[in-house]
């Protein structure tokens, strides 16, 4: 089963990812190249983010699909 996951970052946005877990949302995170500490400093993470609560004047528009495995925010052509 999958989830949607919101990391909230310190500075910038944030990162969507769908990923059977934490883990394995964490681990798409760095497969895509984001290193945590490095590109990205996590305040918060949100399991099964609601779409409607994300910006949907930069985020929406921006993402990719929300219900596939991988990283969605930002989106990433690979």
């Amino acid at each position: 089963m999958l989830s949607r996951f919101w990391f909230k970052a310190k500075r910038g946005v944030g990162f969507g990812v769908t990923a059977r877990s934490l883990v394995d949302a964490e681990l798409l995170l760095t497969s895509a190249g984001f290193v945590r500490g490095a590109d990205f400093e996590i305040t918060e993470v949100i399991e099964d983010v609601d779409i409607r609560t994300l910006d949907q004047n930069h985020v929406v528009p921006n993402m990719g699909p929300p219900n596939i495995r991988g990283v969605w925010f930002p989106r990433l052509n690979l």
